[in-house]
């Protein structure tokens, strides 16, 4: 039967010992963490400033290093199980931070950068929609030869309206009190003021703009030839995924081509005209394809225009 330990006795587990062990005293160059109880010895450190290894049997606590010599840094301070540390001195950690600063500047001003980029084009965007809601002008620009037959023809006015005349070609559409005007000696369409003596004009372009303008596709897909639909999606900002995808069923057809044209007025909605198809035209040295466009056009009644 085993018996409890005496005071100032101890044993850890359970042994065939006769006896208890005698707790160990602390000497006078440690001090004490723990009293001895039944089952743990005393624990015993080496006072502040000294030391003694663990892998060393401790007769006596060593005193630490004061300080680091000259040219060294701390690495580890003084413990009751170890000695001062010391070596030269390293950067790590200094450069890491500078590092983490740099990176941290760059991309707050990446972030700068491109919220101030989407604010501007929020504002650019708002202008644009207030001036197409209530801008008192509207122009639609069709570049034809100057020999053309329809040359120095004028639009049809609104009832009510005095009628616009120009020098040259006046191709355009009045909807909803809009009126497109004549062409000046560059060929191109201009702005006119919108009639204020007219507050319910008839309207004498026969279809709805934007109707008219998805109709013209099929002219354009006429008239573009093939090999230059890609180059004339890309520059109309198309990008390669839409145009991907508008080739998913057949590369040579005139859906591609229709689809194409479709998903860019579905970006460009309200900013969509003709007049940017036709630009891109000349832009891609199509100039002659884009006259040809634009005599069908009026040819096929998408554009009602009455000789001066």
């Amino acid at each position: 039967k085993c018996l409890p330990c005496n005071e100032s006795e101890f044993t850890e587990y359970p042994n065939d010992f006769s006896k208890c062990l005698r707790c160990q005293v602390c000497r006078e160059d440690q001090v004490q963490l723990s009293p001895c109880q039944a089952t743990r010895n005393t624990q015993c450190a080496c006072r502040n400033g000294t030391f003694c290894s663990p892998d060393h049997p401790c007769e006596m606590c060593q005193k630490c290093r004061p300080r680091c010599p000259s040219g060294e840094v701390e690495l580890a301070a003084c413990t009751p199980h170890s000695d001062r540390r010391c070596g030269p001195p390293t950067t790590t950690s200094s450069s890491s931070s500078n590092q983490f600063l740099i990176v941290g500047g760059v991309v707050l001003f990446v972030l700068l950068l491109a919220l101030l980029f989407l604010l501007w084009r929020c504002c650019c965007r708002s202008s644009g929609e207030h001036q197409n809601g209530h801008c008192s002008t509207l122009s639609l620009q069709v570049r034809v030869p100057r020999s053309d037959a329809i040359q120095r023809s004028t639009l049809i006015p609104a009832e009510g309206c005095d009628p616009v005349k120009g020098k040259d070609l006046g191709l355009g559409a009045v909807l909803g009190g809009w009126e497109g005007t004549s062409l000046q000696d560059e060929g191109v369409f201009e702005q006119s003021p919108f009639c204020p003596s007219c507050p319910c004009p008839t309207l004498s372009f026969p279809l709805p703009l934007p109707l008219a303008l998805r109709r013209s596709f099929d002219v354009f897909a006429d008239m573009v030839p093939v090999k230059d639909w890609k180059r004339y999606g890309r520059a109309l900002d198309l990008l390669e995924n839409d145009i991907d995808l508008a080739e998913m069923n057949d590369k040579c057809s005139r859906e591609t081509f229709f689809q194409m044209l479709n998903t860019w007025h579905n970006k460009e909605g309200m900013n969509a005209s003709v007049n940017t198809l036709l630009d891109t035209l000349h832009q891609l040295s199509l100039g002659g394809i884009a006259k040809e466009i634009s005599r069908k056009l009026v040819q096929q009644g998408l554009f009602q225009c009455e000789g001066s």
